[in-house]
């Protein structure tokens, strides 16, 4: 019978640099049909929502600034080019495709990089599409509810002098939200990364306790960056994407023990 099991299984088939291009320009081609269509249908069909999804955490009536009485007061945001209003419209629209395509993209490109893999690694990694998935909608979710409520109210607000008027830009505050979001879905992927650089022995859990230190003070740069320079916007950055750090620790020595098994 297990014979016979391993007779069924496919034979994986070496291919050439060009017939792994051509798989390649295929992926990708999937890639952009399915993004443009996602785009699209946002764009002609989700405009009102759309924009209301990236302006609610400057409204009162959000969850965050309701808990902790951020942004009660309406954020005016004037647009100063002609075409300012149809570029948020565009940018608001190709984000949401972006992130609402974002599983299909890695299982697509997962699809690509998976024969390559052996066997055992194949075991390893099943899990590794729907792992990536999860982390990156966690981050999104994490700067759409924290970062972007408690970074609007402080930039907002700020004064460095009383004879200076905030005329906010429109596609300023839009970049801001959409850029952070985005960002912290992709540092939220720390965990994983980690999980690779261990399984083929670059870093091991004991390099990662010897390098704290540093790693603290990159995470603090890396707070400073995404957030309004106040002490409490880093913290809540920090807290959780340090978290990432030991967690990804804690990963490492479970690789190091099945190696060991």
């Amino acid at each position: 019978m297990a014979a016979r099991k391993r007779a069924e299984e496919p034979e994986d088939v070496e291919m050439t640099f060009g017939e792994h291009l051509d798989e390649l320009r295929k992926v990708l081609m999937h890639i952009g049909i399915a993004f443009i269509l996602l785009f699209l249908v946002l764009f002609i069909f989700f405009k009102g929502d759309i924009i209301n999804i990236v302006f609610y955490p400057s409204e009162s009536g959000f969850i965050t600034n309701r808990l902790f009485s951020l942004n009660q007061d309406p954020l005016e945001l004037y647009n100063t080019k002609i075409a300012g209003q149809f570029m948020l419209h565009i940018k608001a629209s190709a984000v949401g495709a972006l992130i609402i395509a974002f599983p299909y993209i890695i299982g697509q490109l997962w699809g690509f990089v998976r024969p390559a893999l052996s066997k055992k690694a194949r075991r390893r990694t099943r899990l590794i599409v729907w792992k990536i998935v999860f982390w990156f909608f966690l981050g999104v979710a994490f700067s759409y509810f924290v970062i972007a409520p408690i970074g609007v109210n402080f930039l907002a607000n700020y004064v460095a002098s009383e004879s200076i008027g905030n005329l906010i830009d429109v596609s300023s505050y839009v970049s801001t939200v959409l850029g952070v979001c985005l960002a912290a879905g992709l540092v939220f992927q720390l965990p994983l990364l980690i999980r690779l650089l261990a399984s083929i022995g670059i870093v091991s859990s004991d390099w990662l306790k010897k390098n704290r230190k540093i790693a603290i003070v990159v995470i603090l740069v890396m707070s400073a960056l995404i957030t309004p320079p106040d002490v409490i916007s880093q913290l809540l950055i920090f807290v959780p994407f340090y978290g990432l750090y030991e967690y990804g620790i804690s990963i490492a020595k479970n690789i190091e023990k099945q190696n060991a098994d």
